[in-house]
């Protein structure tokens, strides 16, 4: 446990102070109450030199919403099945971070995976899932920052509905 202790601390995302914060410091208890599950995406070449170096993570979990009284029906029913459905049951992901480090002259240095590769992973995962229990719908939550929402529009993730906090969108599967 202390390697996977050593890389879970060694990860970095000066980007992002919570993706880093979570994975350092949130992680295991997150897994130990049963509040999701983590996923690590790790340098191969690393691992097999007996080493553990997160590239990216990402986690999921399960959320039910109760749709904001803007939300349209047509949303609604392609979320849950049913128009007047009051509340809308997703597979969550949660987390989804990237090893980004500040380099001493100011540069950035990246693991060489990109959002579209972490998404595929954790949509394999879900999909494996969905096919013992079923599931209709992926939901993202995230900031007010352009570049994210056109990670998640670029992926097919469509807008659902602002929660007061989280620009929320979603996924068919």
């Amino acid at each position: 446990m202390d390697r996977l202790t050593d890389a879970l601390h060694s990860f970095r995302c000066c980007l992002d102070s919570d993706i880093e914060d979570f994975l350092q410091n949130k992680a295991i208890t997150f897994l130990k109450r049963g509040w999701c599950s983590v996923y690590l995406l790790v340098d191969e070449q690393t691992f097999e030199q007996g080493h553990i170096k997160i590239d990216a993570y990402f986690t999921l979990s399960h959320k039910t919403l109760i749709p904001a009284e803007d939300t349209s029906k047509t949303k609604i029913k392609e979320t849950s099945g049913y128009k007047d459905s009051t509340s809308v049951h997703f597979v969550l992901i949660g987390q989804l971070g990237k090893h980004i480090e500040s380099l001493e002259d100011g540069a950035l240095s990246s693991a060489n995976i990109g959002s579209k590769e972490i998404l595929d992973e954790a949509f394999a995962v879900i999909q494996e899932s969905s096919d013992l229990i079923p599931c209709r719908c992926v939901l993202v939550e995230c900031s007010d920052n352009p570049k994210v929402h056109k990670v998640y529009e670029d992926y097919k993730f469509k807008y659902f509905q602002f929660d007061g906090e989280h620009h929320q969108y979603y996924k068919k599967l």
